[in-house]
């Protein structure tokens, strides 16, 4: 043994030496060799006789029950009251004082340490760790006196259950880290092959999950409560705790011993966490500093920015951590404690050793200069402060609006698109439409107006140089390819343009150019002092329509920020474009325009049980934007077409398309007849017409307009034998979204309707 000691002596610090030599060290050493001792020799033993072992092991299986008797056993026969005690630290022998005040609180050790054994020998799920945990409850509750029985009552069922949501909550941040690097393995192999991670990445990672098991707000789930009322006013209450997480700790070492070195290595261990429960508070905030920016944490649903450091002492109870932009104001919300998930939480409760203290949620939060302060607190009320100081920098790149329109989900998912609702058009009968209402994506066409943010910035020296937004034909998610056409450019450069009124934030207008800006503004003539050239951005739009139906397709806008360190950052939005003009023709080809039209040529026979029907012909057509893509919503952007009908100085009235099975439909939804707008040489050469409405002529006669399925005010009849000038409009319209409001063609057919019928 002395060899051994030896070798693991080279490897400890000055401390560690010392406590080695220590003779209450030595002593618990012996002891807890001589316990494994017949454990060793009984294997030693197996080694000459397999024979043996392979008929203990065929005639016995495994067994829960067997497995903790065993180690109940084998660390029963260590941890005697005596080697207890003079493995405590002198500190620690004076807060306890006689054992008969704490006699309870040394049997529960026992069951810490099995807990901590059972749970390392193997590796478990965290299901089967819950097994584990609740015989160790089971063994706590037997120690101090208040055994569990085989039926659980209801307040024992609610315990256990608090403890298994510890247990939850303890195991979810390992599992989320673990999560994450089989998710993004990249960087493993430079770390394994450079040395970084070896053999000894996860010593400790049970132990920080026992830490987050055994927070001081589960104690009353694991004594009960009224074991917890009884004892928590003791003066070394707290100890216990610290104990605990030392005795699981060192169980869980043991449990993982592979030579003699390995005892010594534990035991130093264990000495080790028993007079660190006793080290002085200690607050340290290394992060954030300097230059910060902020990070999307995808459990949180936040923007966070990390605050690290060290929040812990012998005496520790919980830390807060708070926040400030002047020093002197402090808010102590914003803060997600660990464990996260689920974050939130109003104080830290676990000690933390150069580690994640918390996520400061900046999501609502400014750009700019704060103080972080942190108060650790100990379980009597002492305090210490420590602060830490950076410049939050934000960046804010996203386009989230066209002309007023707005997306469907959230900028950053890269299937967003702007739509709009659709209404439905003549539903007769119920639930039948002409056209079903829908939500569907939206066009956009001739001057756009673009919004959203552009902004970074939060640290002196590094903020927005310019941004830039292009377009590129089809759907891009790429910013950085090739084939991007510059559509705008917004320089910053003076002291003026810098000024927070000028920043892209939020909803602002993207298209927007410098204009000159009165600084020095005053009531009187000539009312402004000093004005500056370029040092206002006002509101414009981009001109998308560049010649005959360009610009029209489906594009991606990419919105580009570069800061003064040259950094870019950039957001792309898709966007359906259409400058194709919509075709409205109309015709009346029984009589030319502004000639006599004669009810009689229609009125056959003239009752007014018999319509009177004047074919209404043209072409209402909107272009598909592109003809290669699927003829579907917003590429087939149609909407509908109406006639309206006015008598000179006299009402207006507007015509049935079709008949529905009750009622008429005075909107057509289809498209008549065909043009080709975007021949450059004649939009007309491929005119095609088709029948758009039948004007019934009993609408003009005052004894037979009752006949109609519709209504026509009486002063929009003439009498016979005499006439009037009508006028024929037709009114095209499609979906696309202009500037100037809905977009439209028109197309009128004067006529002078002569009602030459016989007087009643």
């Amino acid at each position: 043994m002395a060899e051994a000691l030896k070798d693991v002596v080279r490897e400890l610090s000055p401390e560690d030496r010392e406590d080695i030599l220590d003779p209450d060290f030595q002593f618990a050493l012996r002891e807890l060799l001589q316990a494994y001792k017949p454990l060793l020799e009984a294997d030693l033993a197996r080694v000459d006789t397999p024979d043996e072992l392979t008929k203990e092991v065929l005639e016995a299986g495994p067994s829960c029950e067997d497995e903790f008797t065993a180690a109940d056993q084998l660390l029963g026969r260590f941890l005697t009251e005596e080697v207890a005690v003079r493995l405590l630290p002198a500190n620690a022998r004076e807060l306890l004082g006689p054992v008969e005040r704490w006699r309870w609180c040394l049997l529960h050790i026992r069951c810490c340490i099995i807990f901590g054994w059972l749970l390392c020998r193997r590796p478990h799920t965290f299901r089967t760790s819950n097994y584990y945990l609740y015989r160790f409850w089971r063994c706590v509750r037997q120690a101090i006196g208040t055994p569990v029985g085989d039926a659980l009552t209801a307040a024992e069922r609610a315990d256990f259950a608090r403890l298994v949501q510890a247990m939850a909550s303890a195991y979810k941040p390992y599992l989320s880290d673990q999560l994450a690097s089989a998710e993004f393995p990249s960087g493993i192999p430079d770390e394994i092959i450079t040395g970084k991670l070896d053999c000894l990445e996860d010593d400790d990672t049970a132990g920080s999950i026992f830490e987050r098991l055994l927070a001081p707000d589960v104690a009353p789930a694991l004594l009960g409560e009224e074991m917890f009322a009884k004892h928590q006013q003791e003066p070394w209450f707290w100890f216990c705790r610290c104990w605990c997480l030392c005795a699981i700790r060192f169980g869980c070492c043991l449990a993982r011993i592979r030579n003699l070195r390995d005892f010594v290595r534990c035991l130093l261990f264990y000495r080790r966490c028993l007079r660190q429960c006793f080290r002085p508070l200690s607050c340290e905030l290394t992060e954030p500093t300097g230059c910060v920016p902020e990070e999307v944490n995808v459990e949180l649903k936040a923007l966070v920015v990390a605050v690290r450091g060290t929040a812990a002492g012998g005496m520790f109870h919980h830390y807060v951590l708070e926040w400030s932009q002047d020093g002197i104001s402090w808010h102590a919300s914003d803060f997600h404690y660990p464990p996260i998930p689920p974050g939130g939480g109003v104080q830290g409760t676990l000690a933390v050793n150069n580690g994640l203290l918390a996520f400061f949620d900046t999501s609502a939060r400014d750009p700019g200069f704060y103080f972080i302060r942190m108060t650790v607190v100990s379980v009597e009320g002492a305090t210490q402060v420590c602060t830490t100081q950076f410049s939050l920098f934000k960046q804010e790149v996203r386009i989230i609006s066209v002309d007023g329109a707005a997306l469907d989900t959230v900028w950053a998912d890269p299937n967003a698109r702007f739509i709009e609702s659709v209404p439905g058009i003549c539903e007769d009968p119920p639930g039948t439409w002409r056209r079903f209402p829908s939500t569907d994506e939206m066009s956009f066409g001739e001057c756009l107006h673009i919004y959203g943010g552009a902004f970074v910035g939060g640290c002196d020296g590094k903020r927005i140089k310019r941004y830039m937004i292009d377009y590129k034909p089809g759907f891009e998610l790429d910013c950085f390819t090739a084939g991007w056409n510059n559509i705008w450019k917004v320089e910053f450069n003076t002291v003026w343009q810098y000024r927070d009124s000028n920043m892209r934030k939020d909803t602002s207008n993207l298209t927007a150019v410098w204009n000159t800006d009165c600084i020095v503004p005053v009531f009187f003539p000539p009312y402004c002092l000093h004005s500056e050239p370029q040092a206002r951005l006002d509101p414009s739009c981009w001109a998308s329509h560049t010649g005959l139906c360009e610009l029209s397709g489906l594009v991606t806008l990419r919105l580009m920020v570069e800061d003064t360190d040259g950094n870019l950052y950039c957001d792309t939005q898709r966007l359906w474009i259409d400058n194709k003009p919509i075709c409205a023709e109309l015709r009346i080809d029984a009589v030319p325009k502004c000639q006599d039209l004669f009810v009689s040529q229609f009125a056959n026979p003239p009752e007014c049980s018999s319509a009177w029907n004047l074919p209404l012909s043209g072409i209402a057509y909107d272009a598909y934007i592109n003809d290669a893509l699927p003829l579907t919503r917003p590429n087939d952007n149609f909407d509908y077409y109406q006639i309206h009908v006015t008598k000179q100085g006299r009402p207006t009235i507007t015509i049935p398309i079709s008949m529905g099975p009750t009622s008429p439909c005075f909107k057509g939804t289809k498209r008549i007849g065909k043009c080709d707008p975007c021949n450059a040489l004649d939009p007309h050469a491929g005119d095609v017409y088709g029948t758009l409405a039948q004007f019934d002529l009993r609408a003009v006669d005052l004894f037979c307009k009752g006949s109609l399925p519709y209504a026509v005010p009486d002063a929009f009849t003439i009498p016979r034998k005499e006439c009037c000038v009508y006028t024929f409009d037709l009114w095209v319209y499609d979906r696309t979204v202009r500037s100037s409001g809905v977009n439209w063609a028109h197309a009128s057919w004067p006529v002078k309707i002569c009602n030459d019928l016989k007087p009643t």
